[in-house]
Formats: structure tokens, sequence, C-alpha cells
């Protein structure tokens, strides 16, 4: 069964696909080593869940559904990442996702 959060990360790599960007979800949740029976932390915390490209321009989404909100690591990655010229989105819902898209899309065409 899917999650609203599954659900609107979908529909964004959708979305980026059909406008003619690259995207994948990105995985940066730790995983459980069976042999040391322990969590073993991803290699950096805070990685955007939508990680892309869009004429050439890298594209990071943070999918946030409902009360939940960004860590202080998913802040300082969507600082970083518009400090280097890429473009940081914070999707709540689909239309806030499209609005935002939009203007990143006017940004970079021009």
């Amino acid at each position: 069964m899917s999650s609203p959060a599954n659900d609107l990360t979908n529909q964004v790599i959708n979305h980026i696909y059909l406008a003619g960007g690259f995207s994948y979800r990105s995985s940066s949740v730790g995983v459980f080593d069976t042999k040391r029976m322990h969590f073993r932390a991803a290699a950096k915390k805070g990685v955007a869940d939508v990680i892309g490209c869009f004429k050439g321009r890298f594209i990071a989404v943070e999918i946030k559904i409902g009360t939940d909100r960004l860590s202080d690591e998913q802040e300082g990655f969507m600082r970083n990442i518009e400090h280097v010229g890429g473009k940081a989105i914070v999707a709540k819902d689909l239309e806030g996702f499209k609005e935002a898209w939009a203007k990143v899309v006017a940004t970079v065409v021009q």
C-alpha cells in the first residue's frame, strides 16, 4: 500500500520527467546490518528525497506531508544546493510543487 509521501514523490518525479528533466528517488535512509544487528547511518544526512537535473540545473525536492518539517540537516542541504546555483523545492502537495516548479522553469529557461 502506498503512502501520501510516496505518492507525492512519484508525482514529482513524473512531473520533472514530463517537463524534459531527469530525476530519481534518493535513498538516504540508514540500512539495517543483520550481522551486527544495528542500523548503519546513511552516507549523508539531509539529502533531498528527489534529486534531478533540468536543462543543466541541479534540482533537489524534499517531500513533506502534513506536519512533517525539515530537519536541520535537510535545511542545510537545501541551502547548500541554492548556494551553488541549484534549485531546491519543499513539496507539501502536488499543486504547491507545480507552482514552485514553474518558477524553476522560468529561471532556467531564460
